[in-house]
This record gives C-alpha cells, sequence and structure tokens, in this order.
C-alpha cells in the first residue's frame, strides 16, 4: 500500500476509524489522504443566478473552513497516538460520497481505503445501508470498515472467511503481509451447513501455508452469520476479512440482520478485499 484513503465527515465515529487508518499508513509506510465529501443543496427554479452561485459559494466556504478547522484536532490526535510520523494530506471535493470515492481513487491513486461505518452524512447508508453492495463493488480496491462505538485496539488476531477457492488466496497473501508487520495470526474460517467440504483442499491449503501463522476452522451452522459470530467470539478476532466475489455469504454479512448484531455487539471492523 501506497496511499490509504480516510473519508471523513468530522462525526465521532470518524475520529474513531481515523486511528485506523493512521494505524495502517504507519504500518504499510503509505501516505494517508484525508478526503471531506459534501454536496449542495437541492434548490428549486426562481432564484437568481447570483444569488444562488452566493449560496453555493457559501456551502463550499463553510465545508472548507469545517474541514481547516478540523486538520488541527486530527494531526493533533495523530501526535497524541504516536503516528505523527504519517504523512497526512487533507482534499475536499463536492458530491455524493459514493459518486465522489471511485473517481478520487483512480485520480489519486489510491490503494485502500478505511471508513466509519456510520456517521453524520450518511456514512450508514454507504457502508451498512441499502446502498451498501453497490457502493463496496464500485471499488475496486480494499475497504475496511470500522463499526460505530468500536474502539481502536491492537490488531492480533485476523479472521479470514473462505470456500478453499484459488482466487481467495490471492487475498490471503496479500492479508499476510498485513499480518507479518502486525505480528498478528490469521485464522481461517469455512462455513459448512452439512458438514461437507472439499477434505483434500484444505489439506492442500494447510500445507501450503504450513509455514505461516494461519490455523483453519471448520464451523458447521445453518445461518453463517451465527457461525462467523461465533467464529469472532471463539478466536478473539480483531479483524474480519471478507472476500466480495462470495456473493452470498458476502450479501448475508451485510444483511440487515447481521448489520443490528454489529452495531448492537461492536463486534468488530470488517476487511473487504475484492477479486
Amino acid at each position: 500500500m501506497k496511499k490509504i484513503l480516510f473519508p471523513t465527515d468530522f462525526s465521532e465515529t470518524a475520529n474513531n476509524a481515523f486511528l485506523y487508518a493512521l494505524n495502517l499508513a504507519e504500518n504499510q509506510n503509505a501516505e494517508l489522504c484525508v478526503l471531506h465529501a459534501f454536496q449542495y443543496p437541492m434548490i428549486s427554479g426562481g432564484i437568481d443566478a447570483a444569488v444562488l452561485q452566493n449560496v453555493y459559494d457559501t456551502i463550499e466556504l463553510s465545508n472548507f473552513e469545517n474541514l481547516k478547522d478540523h486538520i488541527p484536532f486530527l494531526r493533533t490526535m495523530a501526535e497524541e497516538n504516536g503516528f505523527s510520523n504519517v504523512d497526512i494530506k487533507f482534499f475536499i471535493k463536492e458530491g455524493m460520497l459514493s459518486f465522489v470515492l471511485p473517481t478520487f481513487i483512480e485520480e489519486e491513486g489510491i490503494d485502500f481505503v478505511v471508513m466509519g461505518s456510520t456517521g453524520n452524512t450518511g456514512f450508514d447508508k454507504v457502508i451498512f445501508g441499502s446502498n451498501t453492495m453497490n457502493a463496496i463493488r464500485s471499488l475496486k480496491i480494499p475497504v475496511l470498515s470500522i463499526p460505530n462505538g468500536f474502539k481502536y485496539k491492537k490488531i492480533q488476531n485476523i479472521g479470514f472467511t473462505t470456500i478453499f477457492e484459488d482466487k481467495d488466496r490471492k487475498a490471503l497473501d496479500y492479508l499476510l503481509e498485513i499480518a507479518f508487520r502486525y505480528q498478528a495470526n490469521v485464522h481461517c474460517l469455512h462455513v459448512s451447513k452439512d458438514e461437507t467440504y472439499d477434505v483434500p483442499t484444505l489439506n492442500h491449503w494447510k500445507e501450503y501455508y504450513k509455514d505461516e501463522p494461519i490455523d483453519f476452522s471448520i464451523y458447521v451452522a445453518e445461518e453463517s452469520v451465527d457461525a462467523v459470530l461465533e467464529f469472532i467470539k471463539t478466536e478473539k478476532i480483531d479483524l474480519l476479512t471478507v472476500v466480495s466475489r462470495n456473493k452470498g455469504f458476502f450479501e448475508k454479512l451485510f444483511s440487515s440482520s447481521f448489520t443490528k448484531k454489529i452495531l448492537s455487539e461492536s463486534v468488530v471492523p470488517l476487511f473487504v478485499f475484492h477479486e
């Protein structure tokens, strides 16, 4: 990772996620880009063009001032938590966040995104709401989502959900690089509904990764969400990783019922890889 993007709405939730962004930036020796996106209000006709432009200029200036006022706070937060060495740059863009993100990511060459899961300007709809699938699938780079209320802590155990397809190994190898820098362990989870799974493939994975800090677990459950929650508790997972290509499982993770469990139990940050 060379560039990490952190979108913020100046909320407490975003500030908490900022610590994860700083930590990853330091861990990967990456530049951290802080982005604030805002929208102009919808104004009906009949307003003089000059007046309308003045309204828009005022809104843009207000958002610029908000970001400018917030910059010292974020820099102080970085210094107080030992991240003063992280290279941070600040940006402000007009538009809905879900539309701004893909363009900004392409223009700035972003490699990774860290976001709070709720906030004052619709982060809940971007990450956990009805637009979740479209928003995350529109981004072709890894996304780390930090649940509202979850407090930053050291990453020691990383969970990785897999269906033992070869394409999952690309994400797992990427994850191992992060785990190595954190000196963390990776726990792989496969959920089976009827106790059947590909034993030869599992054995092949175990052999292939025998020298890595990885272990493998098979959970039998009708509902994959229940298995994941149990897995998180049993293995003391600090970060849960999924691959968005695994459509059925991925959609269940972002169902309203699972969302409520995450928000109510403050489970763990969710790390989304893309094929």
